[in-house]
């Protein structure tokens, strides 16, 4: 079976909702309802582990389960230990620039740890843990792709419009520049079979 038939007859899935092992549940909780906004829909006793099942839209019973049982002590991420050592990140979509600095206040006022914002060119991020070392990304797309990887600071002294200015320009200069909208146009046929099976219901 060669590589274009795997493709072709790949699943008909969509990413639903992730569970995190966790040492305690409590400050885990708190920290994703009070300061990123979820609601507990469920809590209970399963195979062994208490969970609390978490959720931002009503559609989905729930989005992350956090559930016991996470060891003590687990090593760091050896290639750099901003990131998981198991689940390298968990990432969030918010809706603009101004989004983006209502978590940077929530995080700062709630004490987060390992706080890197970040200008990926096809997206502004903002990086910090939870309270068990889980490396979160907010982030906000912007009009433009270059070539990925690529990562350098972003300054929130600097005004929205600034932000925006010194990105298109940095975008416009750099490997692989094009609109987003014509990047997602070129590799939408790449994907053309799940496309096709979720426009059809």
């Amino acid at each position: 079976m060669n590589a274009a038939t795997e493709h072709n007859n790949a699943p008909n899935l969509k990413f639903s909702h992730m569970g995190l092992s966790v040492k305690e549940l409590e400050p885990m909780e708190a920290f994703y309802t009070n300061v990123l906004g979820f609601t507990v829909t469920d809590r209970g006793t399963a195979g062994g582990m208490q969970l609390v099942f978490l959720s931002r839209d009503p559609l989905d019973h729930h989005q992350i389960v956090l559930a016991s049982g996470r060891p003590p002590r687990l090593p760091p991420n050896t290639a750099n230990p901003q990131f998981g050592p198991s689940i390298n990140q968990i990432s969030f979509k918010v809706g603009s620039l101004d989004d983006l600095r209502d978590i940077l206040k929530r995080l700062n006022e709630a004490g987060g740890e390992s706080i890197f914002p970040a200008n990926h060119g096809v997206a502004w991020s903002i990086y910090a843990h939870d309270p068990e070392g889980n490396n979160l990304e907010f982030f906000v797309d912007t009009e433009w792709y270059i070539t990925q990887p690529f990562l350098i600071p972003l300054d929130f002294s600097k005004s929205n419009q600034e932000i925006f200015e010194l990105t298109k320009s940095m975008c416009e200069s750099s490997e692989g520049y094009q609109p987003y909208e014509q990047w997602r146009g070129a590799i939408a046929p790449k994907m053309t079979p799940y496309v096709e099976r979720t426009s059809s219901h």
